[in-house]
């Protein structure tokens, strides 16, 4: 909150207690452990880092029930920043989108050949999943967060990570019902989704999604061609390029890119600037707060030289 301040955010997110971005590693537990949902982690630098998931068989999907949705324990953080922040800046909470939240729990590979040898039973532990993680969004939405962040990395450099058709018969629908629950309830709704995810952007619209992040620009991504394309119908956030300018600098490669997506993307409304990724602890703190301060110095709705 403190850090939030000192930038000058305008939005804070908050996470699940007891997910996967949220848990404590333990101590004494050598460089690899399991958690609560039989995910296996790696600890490297101190830092979790995926390793595989837990369920491998048709069996295994159709035997794993999610835990209570409705359990307290899932909500304190989430209480916490609402008191903290009051009217001050804007609060999302991060879910888990149906492609995420299952290939966890199977790994990736189990996941993407499920799909095309074992569908329905895949589907049924799609569906749970789904279900849990709308019936947490609603309890997030409940307590008084008005934006919904469905975490969803649905590609890489190279574009999505199934074709589209398969998206559209597999990913999609679900997605569309956790959209549909969210804003019933009058809740904004996000999308994080790190790569090239142009091919499926119109479909994001179709759902309902009213904006998209992070903007991978590493992964290809043109964050004029979106705002020509989508400006007036999708929020767009991020675009600043984490793995290179906000690493190495020097300051006045991060100014001229700040002032690049202010440019490209800002006219009208529409554009939150922010990282084309996250703000991880590998980030220079002074590379971090000079982003922010020309965002500060440049970030209003008129044309810059």
């Amino acid at each position: 909150m403190k850090v939030h301040k000192i930038l000058g955010l305008d939005l804070i997110s908050t996470f699940i207690d007891g997910g996967d971005v949220s848990f404590t590693i333990p101590e004494g537990g050598g460089n690899e452990f399991v958690d609560d949902w039989g995910i296996k982690w790696r600890v490297i630098d101190n830092l979790p880092w995926y390793v595989d998931g837990s369920l491998k068989t048709p069996e295994d999907f159709k035997n794993f029930y999610p835990p209570d949705p409705y359990d307290e324990k899932w909500f304190p953080s989430c209480e916490g920043v609402l008191k903290l922040v009051k009217d001050e800046m804007a609060v999302a909470t991060l879910v888990e989108g149906p492609f995420t939240r299952v290939w966890y729990l199977t790994g990736l590979q189990t996941f993407l050949k499920a799909l095309y040898f074992e569908p329905m039973s895949l589907r049924v532990l799609i569906e749970r999943m789904t279900k849990f993680q709308i019936e947490l969004g609603k309890g997030y939405i409940d307590r008084g967060v008005p934006i919904v962040w469905i975490d969803e990395d649905l590609g890489d450099v190279k574009g999505p990570f199934m074709r589209l058709s398969v998206f559209r018969e597999n990913i999609a629908p679900y997605l569309k019902a956790m959209v549909d629950a969210f804003k019933a309830k009058g809740a904004k709704v996000l999308i994080h989704s790190d790569g090239n995810v142009m091919p499926l952007v119109d479909d994001f619209l179709s759902i309902g999604l009213d904006g998209l992040h992070p903007i991978e620009r590493a992964a290809g991504m043109d964050i004029s061609e979106l705002k020509r394309l989508y400006g007036d119908r999708l929020t767009l956030i991020g675009n600043v390029n984490q793995k290179t300018v906000l690493q190495d600098g020097p300051l006045e490669a991060i100014e001229a890119q700040v002032k690049e997506c202010i440019q490209d993307a800002a006219s009208g409304g529409g554009y939150i600037l922010a990282s084309d990724h996250s703000i991880h602890p590998g980030l220079p703190a002074e590379h971090v707060k000079f982003m922010f301060d020309i965002a500060k110095k440049y970030g209003v709705y008129r044309r810059i030289s």
